[in-house]
């Protein structure tokens, strides 16, 4: 999801460069016949892009924090742990660098208009609602858990494998794959939980599933 969010959030971020450099800079493109400076409906389609940037920001920021409230229900779930040091650090790490990289455009958009046009506005925001997500999941909130119907893993992106429909478990050294009817699989990292808990991991999947339509299989 997160991936996802942000490989669209990097499509919109390369033309709307182009039109901050465009603009700022005040460049002739012949085939326009205008120049940057004079580019009508400026503010509009400035607008246009903070909307854009705001929809995925929000539908990101609403599914992370609703994973993240469910997942600290811990009495809904057989089996529910804090995901391991190592997925710790690698959060903390791949969430400073986002929101360094989304107020950096911000600042580029800025630097090269001279104006904080909404893009810059939101990006700002989400970058500081990046910081305080953080914050908050890492009070013990960033976890993994399992209920009768699905495994939940909450932290930087929210990843729900249910058990309805599926066929196979795989534990493999890097990943946990969800293998469901026609095809399609989920997956999420094996660090996410620690070495110690991964034979109650194990175990709790087992206890929750019908045996006879799901294979546990085990590759760590």
């Amino acid at each position: 999801m997160n991936s996802f969010t942000n490989s669209l959030l990097i499509f919109f971020t390369i033309p709307l460069l182009f039109l901050a450099i465009y603009i700022g800079l005040d460049v002739q493109i012949n085939f326009l016949h205008i120049s940057g400076s004079s580019l009508p409906y400026q503010e509009q389609i400035f607008i246009g892009f903070a909307i854009i940037y705001f929809i995925l920001l929000v539908w990101r920021s609403v599914r992370r924090w609703m994973g993240m409230f469910i997942v600290n229900k811990a009495d809904r779930f057989k089996w529910n742990k804090v995901v391991s040091r190592v997925r710790l650090k690698r959060i903390i790490l791949y969430t400073f660098l986002e929101a360094a990289i989304m107020s950096s455009i911000g600042i580029a958009i800025h630097k090269l208009t001279g104006v904080y046009h909404p893009p810059a506005i939101v990006l700002f925001a989400f970058s500081i609602e990046n910081i305080i997500f953080l914050i908050v999941g890492s009070r013990d909130r960033f976890r993994v858990g399992i209920s009768s119907k699905a495994v939940i893993v909450a932290d930087r992106e929210v990843t729900i494998g249910y058990f309805s429909g599926l066929r196979e478990i795989t534990l493999g050294t890097e990943s946990i794959y969800f293998d469901y009817i026609k095809n399609l699989q989920l997956s999420f990292p094996t660090d996410c939980i620690d070495d110690e808990h991964i034979d109650s991991f194990r175990s709790s999947v087992k206890s929750v599933i019908d045996p006879d339509r799901v294979f546990v299989r085990n590759k760590y």
